[in-house]
């Protein structure tokens, strides 16, 4: 008979923060996108002031998933979603400023995202190998295999800590910006910091997950050993 036990908390926990987290910041974001920005600008309006005001150029391509919104680095592109580059809408200033930041970030050389665009593609790879990995290594109770699956599993908790200052300094500029460039005043400026304080809770929560597998998974070794 399977019996609950204590260190279940540490997947259960996070799993359930973040199933509230993602559930949370989609109420936020579909309500403030019903709000519309005084400017009366879109999303694509918005991108086109940013990046004239920081005098950068890049593409804005529009991407298929609703919720997708990210700035690549690896060819210097802006991936939008429908509802954010047509809305003129409290989240979409949020959203969109928050995006081009990232692409500040890189221009100018902040370090953290410096180091996650050179630990990307590897730390990526071993994030999504490692479970395979060390499950591999249990079944076939082969030491090398279990305490490699280990190792690739810190891929994924050294890239979730090294994201955390890329994207609370992406926020927190992107208020900065939009106030600079004045697309928004200071009531629009609190409703944005509401929906990028709950996209930031996410991060948060992606780290405590990979962190809290992490910890499952050696103290599931250690058990293991001392049996």
């Amino acid at each position: 008979m399977l019996t609950f036990q204590p260190i279940y908390l540490l997947l259960v926990i996070p799993a359930l923060l973040g199933w509230f987290a993602q559930w949370r910041l989609r109420q936020v974001y579909y309500h403030y996108l019903q709000v519309p920005n005084k400017k009366g600008k879109n999303g694509l309006e918005i991108v086109r002031d940013l990046l004239s005001f920081y005098q950068l150029n890049l593409p804005v391509l529009q991407t298929n998933k609703k919720l997708l919104n990210y700035y690549n680095p690896q060819n210097r592109t802006l991936h939008l979603c429908k509802n954010i580059i047509e809305s003129p809408s409290i989240t979409s200033l949020g959203i969109v400023a928050h995006e081009v930041e990232h692409a500040v970030q890189e221009e100018r050389g902040f370090m953290p995202m410096r180091l996650r665009n050179r630990m990307a593609k590897p730390l990526a790879l071993m994030g999504q190998s490692s479970p395979l990995v060390f499950a591999w290594g249990i079944f076939f109770r082969n030491v090398f295999l279990v305490y490699m699956g280990i190792f690739l599993l810190i891929g994924m908790v050294i890239f979730s800590l090294v994201s955390l200052p890329i994207e609370f300094n992406a926020s927190k500029r992107a208020l900065n910006t939009l106030q600079e460039a004045r697309l928004a005043d200071r009531d629009e400026i609190k409703m944005v910091a509401i929906v990028l304080r709950h996209a930031a809770f996410t991060y948060l929560i992606e780290a405590a997950q990979r962190i809290g597998t992490f910890l499952f998974i050696l103290l599931i070794l250690t058990i293991i050993i001392r049996k």
